[in-house]
């Protein structure tokens, strides 16, 4: 057990909104009235609650009252189409979505305990395959991923960091545990300039010349990263992680603490430990995971034992009896300037089987297939360069496109 966080800070802003702030004091009040209307409602410990998650104020605190009743936040994606919001309420066998009342708050913030053991989250994720998976942490899984980065990412009561990720996302409700364990400011507004920021790539390319000097940390992780990006005077932290970890797993190449990893001898990755969360639910119960977690993943140690990921290992495909990972050529797609996403599918050929294509983000408009080949050519073997290249279909700001929902668009253009 361990105190709820909103006990302690009790005058120090923990959120700073575009309607003003609220401290540490004003969210316990506003929690401990939630905590006493769910009760109210019959939601007790082991209830299941899916709720459409925004970031706002009244998601954060219902996160909370959750965990202060060992009840499970089950947040889902506002960007769900209906059929799998149904989809998904009938997996968790949960009767309805609910809505996150307004803020009220008690008299009193009254102190509370949190299991360290109780279920806290069920995540919705597609992984990279597509089919729905419902991830399950307990409370511990998630403290122990933000206790041991707190030190690491240099944050105390005096920081800010804007949640610039979503909250139905493992990384997005990674800040709120490492600021609310440390006593850091979540910033809900963009007019308040942050000292801590988590980024994808894609997010820091198009910001990296309007960054505000106030930043020590940006947290940077959940895509390749272009050689401009990690070449630039920026207080840049590089992260692996996944949901299945509860986020962050390195830093900067380096394992953090409360974790393990090991490399199998096909180069896949390994994960164990306090982080590693409880299992996939199927609907009635939680599938057990081992002893090690098996990432899918492909890395490999530098000279200067700092990990590199290689690529996953359900994406290999053959070309011509030729193995082609298409990480190896995102890499190299992304060393080329003005190209600041890149992803590789293949592309069934009646010769060569399958042959790569490449989608590209390319802030130049100067870029043909002819010159990507060209300059490709001393990175990469022949039979590795792309084919063809196309731009990205429309995708949600900031997140980075699904793989299936890219194969899904190749199939339908008649190339």
């Amino acid at each position: 057990m361990i105190p709820c966080p909103f006990t302690q800070h009790s005058n120090r802003p923990a959120l700073i909104t575009e309607r003003g702030t609220l401290s540490y004091s004003d969210l316990g009040k506003a929690v401990s009235a939630l905590t006493i209307a769910l009760k109210k409602m019959g939601i007790k410990a082991g209830t299941k609650v899916p709720f459409i998650s925004e970031n706002t104020p009244e998601c954060i605190a219902l996160f909370f009252a959750l965990f202060r009743l060992g009840a499970i936040a089950c947040p889902l994606s506002h960007r769900h189409p209906p059929s799998q919001i149904d989809a998904l309420l009938n997996l968790l066998g949960a009767p309805h979505l609910f809505k996150p009342p307004p803020l009220h708050f008690a008299e009193n913030n009254t102190p509370a305990n949190l299991s360290l053991d109780a279920l806290a989250t069920f995540l919705a994720t597609s992984g990279s395959s597509g089919k729905p998976k419902i991830a399950c942490h307990t409370l511990g899984n998630h403290i122990a991923n933000a206790r041991t980065a707190v030190a690491f990412l240099h944050l105390s009561e005096t920081s800010t960091w804007r949640l610039s990720l979503p909250l139905f996302h493992v990384s997005g409700i990674g800040i709120l545990f490492r600021c609310f364990l440390s006593g850091a400011s979540v910033l809900l507004t963009d007019q308040i300039a942050p000292t801590h920021l988590s980024l994808v790539p894609t997010q820091l390319f198009r910001q990296k010349d309007t960054l505000p000097k106030t930043l020590t940390c940006i947290l940077l992780g959940g895509a390749p990263i272009p050689s401009s990006l990690l070449t630039a005077d920026l207080p840049l932290f590089t992260t692996y992680g996944m949901t299945e970890m509860s986020s962050m797993i390195t830093l900067n190449g380096k394992l953090l603490p409360e974790r393990q990893l090991k490399i199998g001898p096909d180069g896949e990755i390994y994960v164990r430990g306090k982080t590693l969360f409880q299992g996939y639910w199927n609907g009635q119960e939680i599938e057990q995971v081992g002893e090690w977690f098996a990432t899918r993943d492909l890395g490999a140690y530098d000279m200067q034992g700092h990990l590199q990921i290689l690529g996953r290992k359900d994406r290999l495909f053959i070309s011509g009896g030729e193995n082609i990972q298409p990480e190896e050529i995102e890499k190299a797609l992304l060393s080329l300037p003005g190209i600041q996403m890149a992803t590789v599918l293949p592309i069934e050929d009646p010769e060569f089987g399958k042959r790569p294509v490449a989608f590209i983000d390319d802030t130049t408009g100067t870029y043909t297939i002819e010159r990507i080949r060209e300059a490709l050519r001393s990175h990469l073997e022949g039979f590795k360069l792309p084919i063809c290249i196309l731009p990205y279909p429309s995708h949600p700001a900031g997140l980075k496109p699904q793989i299936q929902d890219l194969a899904a668009h190749l199939m339908r253009l008649p190339l």
